[in-house]
């Protein structure tokens, strides 16, 4: 049953560029999307909202990102813990759909997650990949990107997608979910931030994993510590922000889990299947952790295998 956690691993992607300073309070209001990108009287907002079941889903807490490599859009519901995560390679003012992109090393990154330990809902091709046998499948995905001002630095577009998963008794059931009329109104930043004085290392398959981003921050009970090395490629911790010092197994999909991402696909998803963080020190009040790591990284999709060792890390999260 390859597929049953494929979609949490996947989802894992999108969190290594989200929920970084999240501090961007929505308006819930009608988006503006008269504005273009030599426009600097759009008017911003924080607005992110989808309709789904009858529903409209309003984030509470938003994040945009965007620069040369990609676009990243982030829709959070803090009661809840449920979100919205769209990321686009390369993305610039236009629409695109599953047709734009080449599957392999590019890919249209569209997800919900309930916010609970359920796999994702996660938008893929239904031409090409592990959904195009599936009749029962139907992709409508459609990112519009209206506006980008880089005087006011606002984005704003719109979004629609069938979502698709495999849930039920045993992981094994296709279920899938409509969301339309998405459309987000947001200020964005060109990366996100982290302290400078944040380390963090590993050895991958013997050679030497430098990130060029080192980011950690806490959401819904879980602290992520990922290193990331150019646009995509990372590695990425998770476990609860409660954790004492101690050593601990790695398993995929539970509470303490590894990931090397190399692309945007989901081929490109490996879990640490086995391994074991040791936290030396955690200092909750500073937020500041320090400890080491070591998992294989495996994925349902590929039969390569990546040994992520002598991991270390010093990380103040957010």
């Amino acid at each position: 049953m390859k597929k049953i956690k494929f979609f949490t691993a996947f989802l894992l992607l999108f969190s290594a560029f989200s929920f970084i300073s999240c501090d961007n309070e929505p308006i819930d209001s009608l988006i503006d999307l008269g504005s273009d990108v030599d426009n600097p009287g759009g008017t911003v907002t924080g607005t992110f909202k989808v309709d789904y079941d009858g529903q409209t889903f309003t984030a509470t807490v938003t994040q945009a990102i965007v620069n040369t490599d990609y676009i990243a859009i982030t829709g959070l519901k803090s009661a809840t813990g449920e979100f919205f995560q769209i990321t686009i390679p390369n993305g610039t003012v236009g629409t695109y759909t599953w047709s734009d992109f080449d599957g392999t090393s590019n890919a249209l990154g569209l997800a919900y997650s309930t916010g609970t330990a359920e796999s994702a809902y996660v938008s893929a091709s239904d031409a090409v990949g592990e959904f195009a046998d599936e009749p029962s499948y139907v992709d409508t995905a459609e990112v519009n990107i209206v506006s980008l001002n880089s005087t006011t630095t606002n984005i704003t577009g719109t979004f629609k997608f069938t979502g698709v998963r495999f849930g039920g008794t045993g992981g094994t059931t296709l279920q899938t979910k409509v969301f339309t009329n998405g459309q987000f109104n947001l200020t964005y930043t060109t990366n996100t931030t982290s302290p400078t004085e944040n380390t963090f290392f590993a050895k991958l398959n013997g050679a030497d994993f430098t990130p060029t981003n080192i980011d950690g921050f806490k959401n819904s009970g879980i602290i992520s510590l990922v290193g990331r090395r150019g646009s995509v490629e990372n590695i990425g911790l998770f476990l609860p922000d409660n954790v004492t010092p101690g050593t601990y197994d790695i398993s995929f999909g539970g509470e303490y889990s590894g990931t090397y991402i190399l692309n945007s696909t989901g081929e490109g998803v490996f879990g640490g299947d086995s391994g074991s963080i040791t936290i030396t020190s955690h200092d909750v009040t500073n937020k500041k952790i320090i400890g080491t790591f070591n998992f294989i990284g495996t994925s349902f999709f590929s039969p390569a295998t990546y040994n992520v060792s002598v991991g270390t890390f010093n990380i103040t999260y957010l």
